[in-house]
């Protein structure tokens, strides 16, 4: 087995981390062996991991007996990566691909999602997976080890953590935390304490589009000081895009429900639940001679 202090050691005689790029490597096997525990059995499954950088999960994946395909955007380090597994290379148990995991292209089937992510993408890595849901499908679970405010926020921890994250994240996944992993686990240490996600797909809603719940908590989180009945005057900015909607039918359907008790609220007040109803509510306005 390689040990994860020996793997970030031999990566870190190469350079020294790049801050650029988030590089906060994990060198805990406990983390390490929960985190990919964390994703069931893995024998024979498809794994992405995002950010290997010295492959101290990709060594554990391995051991789970996944075939795993590893996005890295630091050049040292896949060379790093081509040298130290190159006979899991050469079984084809590990396929390295060089770039950013949110512009190079994902494999078509994933079976689970399991990285320790640079902290920085949280975000719009989120929005990555969601594209590549719709595009293919989803992966049965995705384990990620992220800052643990974004955790909070991702799976809707408390009502102070409702954000549109977390909102339009809640329609189609189930999502969890889990174990907490202390600065001192990584080599350098970060400065905020992390936390593992665990994400599981559900159903979309079939009461509403939702499509209709995502443009509409994004244009009301963009002003979530305002409520709702100011931040939802304009229609979102790509309506249109949705079959049956424009901008007339969203202010004709605005102007119907302006007594609707919801729109003197801010968005942060309203639960997943809250949101759905609201947008079923907008969608089923009549819209005969529009």
């Amino acid at each position: 087995m390689r040990r994860a202090t020996d793997l970030v050691t031999r990566l870190q005689a190469r350079q020294a981390n790049d801050k650029s790029l988030g590089q906060h490597f994990l060198i805990e096997e406990v983390h390490l062996e929960a985190i990919v525990g964390l994703a069931g059995d893995l024998e024979g499954r498809i794994v992405l991991e995002i950010g290997p950088g010295p492959g101290t999960l990709t060594e554990h994946l391995l051991r789970s007996g996944a075939i795993v395909h590893a996005i890295e955007i630091d050049a040292v380090a896949v060379e790093h990566l081509r040298e130290t597994f190159a006979e899991d290379i050469a079984s084809q148990a590990l396929m390295i691909h060089e770039g950013d995991a949110l512009t190079t292209p994902w494999p078509d089937r994933i079976d689970a999602v399991v990285s320790n992510i640079p902290y920085q993408i949280s975000s719009p890595l989120i929005d990555v997976l969601e594209k590549h849901r719709w595009r293919h499908s989803a992966p049965d679970v995705v384990v990620l080890l992220v800052q643990e405010e974004f955790a909070e926020r991702l799976t809707l921890a408390t009502p102070a953590d409702r954000g549109s994250l977390g909102v339009c994240t809640a329609l189609g996944w189930s999502s969890t935390m889990d174990r907490r992993v202390p600065p001192g686990s990584f080599r350098p240490p970060p400065a905020v304490m992390s936390r593992v996600c665990v994400l599981r797909p559900i159903g979309l809603p079939e009461d509403v589009d939702h499509r209709l719940v995502r443009q509409t908590v994004h244009a009301a989180f963009h002003h979530r000081r305002r409520k709702l009945r100011t931040s939802l005057q304009r229609p979102p900015r790509r309506l249109s895009r949705l079959p049956g909607w424009h901008a007339t039918r969203w202010k004709h359907a605005m102007a119907s429900l302006a007594e609707d008790a919801v729109l003197d609220l801010r968005p942060e007040d309203l639960t997943v639940e809250a949101w759905r109803g609201f947008c079923q509510r907008l969608a089923s306005v009549e819209v005969q001679n529009l």
